[in-house]
């Protein structure tokens, strides 16, 4: 440095005359005083070293207050409470009483730094950013070295409305929970919403509680708690972006707010302070130590101003190779919620869900080929809907029981099946919806319904069609063949009391043509022979015989129309007549063995059902689990084969019996049914995932998609299977006109016999 002059004195002296600036610095050197001299400007300046103390905070409060009797323009030192981060104090603000207050209250009310803003540029950032994403409340994690500033951003966050919890951290507490005590506090059920994070920390604590809150979620949050429902604000330097980078988060919602790394330090200390003295002696309009203070301020100001104001707003994406940070390029004042974390416009970010199911039609379908597994129907659509929506993908698993899931032993902590993975957490969702009871709502959240059915039974028709015998009465009903026999004796005695009492008959102009009224016979053999369409030969004469006999014909048509109508459809179609239409009427036979899935909800709710029918119905369920050990088979496919070969009846939900009815023949649905119940999707017990599926399962809902899906798997009718479903013109065959066969042969055995007694009277006589 030309024209510049430094020396060094060891023993501290009092200011002297002609030094335009004197600076105190509190550094590691040993107490001294250096002059410096511009031999140009003929200005000297004195700096007094003070060696720090070591101790507590007070101790550097005190040494600084002390510092006041040299008669100092300004004060150099390390923050007490911010480490090694620099301040530049004026001693005509340094007070003793007040200045230990400072410390003992408030830090942030202290008007002792002149250099600092009322807020420095990285907590002005994150004052904005928070006020930006609509934060009510947040919690501070800050450790000793930031204690300052994270007073100061709770303080500006409190006027603006949000609610901050300041929670200080030690460095050498490196097994501690930081979350736990949080997470104590809130209890879970609320906690969802208040995962509002602010980290002012070292760049290990911050790594530290990262890392925490992806082990919650491993053992508590249900692997989603965290990940897709907290929000992290980390407050770091430049140099610590590619660290977050590196550490490949699970955790959905990261961003950054990074400072320039170039603040002042205690190292680089001396060296400024030098080279700063320097610049202000070597100014020619320096007149007095005024003059020459606020010269020195303003390069102070200058240079923290170009050290601090370059912050930046990073958030972490999902990318394919990893995770990655882009810069948010809006303005900190044009801030909003999705520009800060993106990610919450991308649902579940491709997580992978662990999904289990069985084989249950039409909901899941397993295929198998070339020892590959897959799955289709109507539950696989509803879950690649959901993957569509909430942007996730999921693996498929199958219990290794097969149980769809029963208490063991009645311990409601221990299940079996689907349900005991998804209490065991080995499972996220389970895609088979399933029945709801109160003791399975301690172990899974049940997602809204998506199915609603009764359970039944299904058995093999044993009778098969009608009885060929019966084909000419099968077109009517009894009481309509009571009926018409009533008004056919009706009508034949009103036909005789007109004709034998009508004053018609008597007249001499009938007399004379011989015109008499019928017989009983005669009107028996005409009224009957109308029935046939036929009629007869002894037609009434008289006007009111006639009028009464056309009206009968009118009825005749009637009815001989619906017969002749019926009985084509009885000799065209089968009509399945079923043994068993109730449950009394399934008990009647005692070698009936029925038969359930083991592990659904309908065994749990028969066993322990305190209906009489129920009772019975379990009373016998056992009875036949004595005689058959595939009574509780978890393979419908036994079951029904059971039914096909067996006298054997399968309970189950009629949805799916349906299926089974109208691609087998000769199997019926009793036709009472029991047991209302509604079906619903399961994630684990306190899942955070349950509204987000919820929501969408009611969408589903209410634009009828399940319903559709459904329809869309739901077989059709195997009319090449079972010929009474076959469409189209079919001839008939002989076995149905056997019931006309034997009613013509009845009629010549009674014209046979008529013709015997006629020969043997004609004998007689």
């Amino acid at each position: 440095m030309d024209g510049v002059r430094i020396a060094v004195v060891v023993v501290l002296l009092q200011f002297a005359e002609g030094s335009l600036i004197e600076i105190g610095v509190v550094s590691g050197n040993a107490d001294a005083i250096q002059v410096i001299t511009n031999n140009v400007t003929g200005h000297v300046g004195r700096v007094h070293w003070f060696e720090e103390r070591r101790g507590s905070i007070f101790y550097k409060a005190a040494q600084i207050s002390s510092m006041r009797t040299y008669n100092l323009d300004l004060i150099i030192a390390p923050h007490p409470l911010r480490g090694q981060l620099v301040e530049v104090i004026s001693p005509g603000l340094v007070h003793e009483e007040s200045w230990l207050d400072f410390y003992r209250n408030d830090p942030s009310s202290s008007p002792a730094y002149l250099s600092v803003p009322h807020l420095a540029d990285h907590l002005h950032h994150a004052n904005n950013v928070i006020s930006r994403l609509l934060w009510t409340t947040t919690t501070i994690f800050s450790d000793r070295e930031n204690r300052f500033d994270s007073h100061r951003l709770a303080s500006e966050l409190s006027r603006l409305g949000v609610k901050s919890k300041l929670v200080f951290v030690k460095t050498d507490r490196s097994n501690f929970k930081f979350l736990k005590h949080f997470m104590d506090i809130i209890g879970m059920d609320k906690i969802k919403h208040r995962l509002r994070f602010v980290l002012m920390c070292s760049l290990p604590l911050v790594k530290q509680i990262l890392r925490e809150a992806e082990d919650w979620d491993k053992y508590y949050g249900k692997g989603s708690l965290f990940r897709h429902f907290s929000q992290w604000l980390l407050l770091l330097p430049r140099s610590s972006l590619g660290a977050i980078e590196g550490m490949d988060l699970k955790l959905d919602h990261v961003a950054v707010i990074s400072r320039s790394d170039r603040d002042f330090e205690v190292g680089q200390l001396s060296q400024w302070v030098v080279n700063t003295m320097v610049e202000v002696l070597s100014l020619n309009h320096m007149y007095n130590r005024s003059d020459a203070t606020d010269t020195f301020l303003q390069i102070v100001r200058k240079e923290h101003d170009a050290r601090t104001m370059n912050t930046m707003l990073h958030t972490l994406l999902w990318k394919p190779h990893g995770r990655k940070l882009s810069q948010v390029q809006r303005s900190r004042y044009d801030t909003s919620l999705n520009d800060v974390f993106p990610n919450l416009k991308l649902g579940l970010n491709q997580r992978e869900l662990r999904t289990g199911g069985l084989e249950g039609i039409p909901f899941v379908k397993r295929h198998e080929r070339n020892g590959k597994l897959t799955f289709t129907h109507a539950s696989i659509d509803l879950l690649d809907h959901l993957k569509s929506v909430l942007n996730f993908t999921y693996s498929f698993t199958e219990p290794a029981d097969g149980e769809w899931g029963l208490p063991v032993s009645g311990d409601l902590n221990n299940y079996t099946g689907l349900l005991g993975m998804l209490q065991r957490e080995e499972i996220d969702l389970i895609a088979n919806p399933m029945g709801y009871s109160g003791e399975r709502d301690y172990v899974a959240d049940f997602l809204p319904f998506v199915h609603e059915s009764y359970n039944g039974m299904i058995l093999r028709d044993t009778q098969g069609s009608s009885k060929l015998s019966s084909a000419l009465t099968d077109p009517f009903r009894w009481q309509v063949y009571a009926v018409g026999g009533g008004t056919l004796l009706g009508v034949l005695l009103l036909y005789l009391a007109i004709e034998w009492s009508n004053p018609f008959y008597q007249d001499t102009t009938s007399v004379a043509k011989r015109l008499k009224p019928a017989g009983a016979l005669d009107t028996a053999v005409y009224l009957f022979g109308s029935a046939l369409h036929q009629g007869g030969v002894h037609l009434p004469v008289s006007s009111s015989g006639r009028i009464l006999v056309s009206f009968w014909w009118l009825f005749i048509i009637v009815m001989t129309s619906a017969y002749s109508g019926n009985l084509i459809a009885s000799l065209t179609v089968t009509r399945k007549t079923p043994p068993f239409s109730s449950l009394e009427d399934v008990f009647t036979d005692a070698n009936l063995k029925i038969g359930l899935l083991g592990g659904v909800i309908l065994h749990r709710t028969i066993e322990t059902s305190n209906d009489s029918k129920l009772i019975g119905l379990w009373e016998r369920i056992v009875a036949s689990k004595d005689a058959d050990n595939d009574i509780f088979n978890h393979n419908i496919s036994v079951h029904m084969k059971k039914v096909m070969t067996e006298n054997y009846a399968f309970l189950n939900d009629v949805f799916e019996l349906e299926v089974y009815v109208k691609t087998l023949c000769d199997v019926y649905i009793l036709k009472e049914q029991f047991l209302p119940q509604q079906y619903s999707l399961l994630l684990q017990q306190g899942s955070p995932l349950t509204d987000m599926f919820s929501k969408e399962i009611l969408t589903v809902r209410e634009i009828g998609l399940m319903e559709y899906w459904l329809r869309k798997w739901n077989p059709k009718l195997n009319d090449s299977a079972c010929p009474s479903t076959e469409k189209g013109a079919k001839p008939i065959g002989l076995e149905k006109l056997a019931a006309a066969l034997l009613a013509l042969l009845v009629g010549v055995l009674f014209s046979g016999m008529c013709l015997l007694i006629e020969l043997v009277v004609k004998a007689s006589t």
